[in-house]
């Protein structure tokens, strides 16, 4: 039997082949059923078979650390569009935005190199950040485990306004609990070459208490933001809400959602760059697309005839698990009255 986080593993492979089939008609649902049958059956599946059945444009889409190295337990995303560029079956499109956002990224055998290469000013303050939080898995949730784990280095000038006052409203709730889960440090710049940096960046107190404080606050200019790619997943719409059309609604994660239901927020990150590491470089870019749907009259019909298809299902299961077990019961006691026979 296969442990959880292979199980895991696998069930991230199929994530990116299960959203192009995710369509309204009977016809699609039922071949793609049978094929994830054979597919979790298996477990055999090859690069060159997925590439002999999935769409050319769909196939870059696929990032294929997924297969090799696995996922994070805890990431919970999956992309919640279909990757031809179409619009999500049975939703309507109100709005859409998009950014592209430029950064580094290192792997935690880079800790203690010197820059550019390496992040050895803040090796000590970043394993201390990292060591007591849960890893969250680099893009797509991919874990290379190990020191071969991923983290994003970008410029705090560069995060959008609506990202960094998350990161500051985290920041500011000092809950054990919360401090666990929040993902993102920010540092600042070194002051020299020698110099080492030891923690994260305190925020400047407000309202009163502002009065009193006599450290100037660091520019942002001044600043860097160290994450795993993992962690923006949990608020990919604050990256692209600001100016959008929809910014509003792109601005109220309460709206965002895994998968696409009536007056949500959808949102992945649909390209990014590897960094050319042969070189000596740690560039990469990453692009950001989040769209405000409402569900169609058609897509709510065909919904909730699945849904009542479903429900006829499961009745129909439970009534057969009941039949069987009151057939074995009265197997076992027809099998005692012939024993005391």
């Amino acid at each position: 039997m296969s442990s959880p986080a292979a199980r895991r593993c696998h069930c991230a492979d199929i994530a990116p082949l299960r959203k192009l089939h995710r369509k309204t008609s009977l016809s699609n649902h039922v071949t793609f059923s049978i094929f994830e049958k054979i597919f979790f059956t298996e477990m055999k599946a090859s690069r060159i078979f997925v590439a002999l059945i999935i769409p050319p444009a769909a196939l870059a889409a696929i990032n294929w650390d997924i297969y090799e190295y696995g996922v994070v337990d805890t990431f919970k995303w999956s992309r919640p569009f279909p990757d031809d560029g179409t619009d999500p079956g049975g939703f309507h499109v109100n709005c859409r935005a998009e950014g592209t956002f430029h950064a580094k990224m290192y792997k935690l055998s880079d800790l203690p190199a010197e820059p550019p290469g390496g992040l050895s000013p803040w090796h000590d303050a970043i394993e201390d950040f990292l060591g007591r939080r849960s890893y969250m898995g680099s893009w797509d949730g991919v874990d290379h485990k190990g020191h071969d784990r991923e983290i994003v280095v970008m410029e705090y000038a560069d995060v959008p306004r609506p990202v960094v006052e998350w990161i500051e409203d985290q920041q500011r709730d000092t809950s054990e609990t919360n401090d666990r889960k929040w993902m993102f440090a920010v540092f600042r710049k070194q002051g020299n070459e020698t110099d080492q940096v030891t923690g994260t960046v305190e925020l400047a107190p407000t309202g009163e208490a502002a009065d009193t404080h006599k450290a100037p606050p660091i520019p942002a200019k001044n600043k860097i933001v160290v994450f795993p790619a993992g962690a923006i997943y949990e608020i990919l719409p604050l990256w692209v809400s600001k100016g959008s059309k929809c910014e509003r609604e792109l601005s109220n994660l309460a709206k965002y959602k895994p998968q696409a239901i009536d007056h949500s927020v959808l949102a992945w990150v649909m390209d990014h760059t590897k960094p050319k590491r042969d070189l000596g470089k740690r560039d990469i870019t990453f692009k950001i697309e989040a769209m405000a749907v409402t569900e169609t009259e058609e897509g709510k019909h065909t919904r909730l005839m699945w849904e009542r298809m479903h429900r006829t299902i499961r009745r129909n299961e439970r009534r057969i698990q009941r039949e069987e077990r009151q057939k074995a019961r009265q197997e076992i006691l027809e099998g005692r009255f012939k024993d005391e026979l």
